[in-house]
């Protein structure tokens, strides 16, 4: 497998657009893992004792606990994308108060314990104040795979208060397969929520928060409160077809022209199967989102809001209007995309959709061409117009 740092963005990503909400990649990955045990209890003695109470304490603070999160170890190096996620799953959990750790910590070559006492000193000597601090690792090679996972979370005087280790011999490391770092951020997190006193009712109490705004921002996405209202635009928009009348724009192929023929093609079959009044634009608009940057979602919701703003200057002649863009390679199928806009006649989005290799409709049609790609975008209309 490949650490690179866009195949963990990738691995997101792909859960994020697929679901619509990052806060399901928790509830689907973790599905199958069934009830996970938790770190084994110290060897009896003052030091269990102590460590234990410590774990009480950490535990009653529940959503409220402050924690900082230092930056996961990936295959011996730190990344900041992995910390993020970690924060990401632990925020909609519930947990409200927590913090990522910039410098990142070199553990030494230790047992468990070893590395515990190694957290706890490093915590001491850096002043992380905030509560509680948690160090991870997912261990492996780019011949292996990742093959184990190792956890510390240490108070702020550097005291252990709980540690885990979870190996390729475990059960639940076996049920995950070939694990990729997002399957390893969902088994930490499962293992932590009790710990931490989360459970179903935090979850579903839980609001977005700092790790949510980091997460859009590297996604791509706009504020939540700027897509909160989709849902109920889409439904008024189902509500008003067939009589709905929607304003076709010729697509952006390739990110360098644009088809007459596919709006063609395209308003011919939205009239032909009476699912709308579709209206051919009579002025082609070449869109200048960029496609340069490799997260998808950025180039999504780049040409979303260039659309956005066209349709705000330019109110259109309909009720709604339509835009997409295409990007397919002939010779193969899985390195295209078709994402597409509609905004009402105030310009407000109504549908922002992505398809591409990882999307059971785009690997139905195999897009290889632009006729395929209308395909796409008639499949995927459908849904949202009937």
């Amino acid at each position: 497998m490949s650490f690179a740092e866009s195949e963990i963005m990738k691995t997101l990503l792909t859960t994020v657009s697929r679901f619509r909400a990052a806060r399901m990649c928790l509830v689907l990955l973790a599905a199958g893992a069934g009830v996970l045990p938790v770190a084994a209890a110290p060897q009896a003695g003052p030091e269990a004792e102590a460590q234990q109470k410590r774990l009480e304490l950490m535990k009653s603070k529940g959503p409220d606990l402050k924690l900082t999160i230092l930056p996961v170890s990936l295959a011996g190096r730190s990344w900041d994308r992995v910390t993020e996620v970690v924060g990401l799953l632990l925020e909609q959990q519930g947990l409200k108060n927590i913090e990522l750790g910039k410098k990142p910590f070199e553990p030494p070559a230790t047992n468990l314990n070893g590395l515990a006492a190694a957290v706890g000193a490093y915590v001491k000597s850096n002043s992380i104040t905030n509560g509680y601090a948690l160090y991870a690792e997912f261990n492996g090679s780019q011949q292996t795979g990742l093959t184990d996972m190792r956890a510390v979370v240490v108070d702020s005087d550097g005291a252990a208060v709980w540690t885990n280790r979870l190996t390729a011999e475990d059960e639940d490391f076996k049920k995950a397969g070939n694990p990729d770092p997002l399957t390893l951020a969902v088994l930490l997190v499962e293992r932590l929520k009790p710990q931490f006193g989360l459970d179903a009712a935090t979850a579903k109490a839980a609001k977005p928060g700092k790790m949510a705004a980091i997460m859009d921002e590297r996604s791509g996405l706009p504020p939540a409160d700027q897509r909160s209202a989709l849902p109920d635009l889409q439904q008024a928009m189902k509500k008003a077809m067939p009589g709905a009348s929607i304003l076709v724009y010729p697509p952006r192929i390739d990110g360098a022209t644009t088809s007459v023929l596919s709006g063609s093609n395209v308003v011919r079959s939205l009239n032909q199967a009476g699912w709308c009044k579709a209206i051919q634009a009579q002025e082609p608009v070449l869109l200048k989102a960029s496609l340069a940057d490799p997260n998808e979602l950025k180039a999504l919701w780049g040409i979303a809001t260039e659309f956005r703003d066209y349709v705000r200057a330019h109110p259109p002649a309909a009720d709604y209007a339509l835009y997409a863009d295409y990007f397919f390679n002939p010779q193969h199928a899985d390195q295209g995309f078709v994402h597409w806009v509609v905004c009402d006649r105030k310009g407000d989005w109504v549908v922002v959709d992505m398809q591409n290799s990882h999307h059971p409709d785009y690997q139905a049609i195999g897009i290889i061409s632009r006729d395929r790609c209308d395909q796409l975008l008639l499949r995927r209309l459908e849904g949202y117009l009937k």
